[in-house]
């Protein structure tokens, strides 16, 4: 099965004011789904771990055609692309039932050492021309490195708590998104249509651990990053219209 294809109903617990669905809400369902497909596929969490290893998220980006809508029944697929140097490549997208593409995403995958937490030879544990690979493109490019602009400025710290942390024992990366978001001013959000987003994973937070974020909101764009000291945890770059 290169393709994994799921339908479901977005759910009240998951859309915001408007009864869109949250970016937040959005990144848990492509994780799990990528989860899902990589156990069918034979490297999922359980196998890397007997491995001593395991896969973390490293690179995404996100573009929304259309955001769902709390009720709607939605198509989502996802797929992997193969190897890109230290990067493994995923996909996603996903449609009304109707057939309208309402978004479409690639992400960068990682392969850490449980241990050490040092990244691994992905070609180490899928080889080039592994038969599960489909190289169809959602979004062609791979998501890139992001550069903060230069007047950040500081909005507010975030100790990690234990409703942030997954099974990994460190934050998981849909947490990112929702303290970014519970940065921006309340009422750019009551005016929000999220266009798309991108984030880099830096580096792991756990919990106990405080992380100062910063914000540069200029115009329908805004860059939120988390630092603990002087490490840079996390970086999101979210562009928007307005209702």
């Amino acid at each position: 099965m290169k393709v994994l294809r799921e339908q479901f109903r977005i759910k009240s617990y998951e859309t915001d004011i408007h009864a869109c669905m949250k970016p937040y809400s959005f990144m848990l369902n492509a994780q799990e789904m990528a989860n899902r497909h990589a156990d069918y596929l034979g490297f999922g969490y359980r196998d890397l771990e007997a491995k001593g290893i395991m896969w973390v998220l490293s690179r995404v980006k996100v573009v929304f055609n259309r955001i769902p809508e709390w009720n709607e029944e939605v198509i989502m697929e996802t797929w992997h692309k193969g190897t890109v140097k230290l990067f493994g490549i995923r996909d996603f997208k996903m449609d009304s039932v109707t057939g309208e593409s309402l978004a479409v995403v690639t992400s960068s995958w990682l392969i850490l050492n449980n241990e050490t937490r040092r990244i691994q030879r992905i070609d180490q544990y899928l080889a080039a021309d592994d038969p599960s690979i489909n190289r169809i493109n959602a979004i062609e490019t791979p998501a890139a490195k992001l550069v903060p602009p230069g007047n950040m400025k500081y909005a507010k710290k975030h100790r990690v708590e234990f409703s942030d942390i997954d099974i990994n024992a460190h934050t998981n990366n849909a947490k990112y998104l929702e303290w970014a978001f519970d940065c921006i001013d309340q009422k750019v959000l009551a005016t929000m249509k999220v266009k798309e987003f991108e984030i880099n994973f830096n580096s792991e937070s756990r919990i106990g651990e405080e992380i100062d974020l910063f914000i540069n909101d200029s115009r329908n764009k805004v860059f939120v990053e988390g630092k603990r000291g002087e490490t840079t945890v996390f970086q999101t770059e979210v562009t928007y219209n307005k209702i």
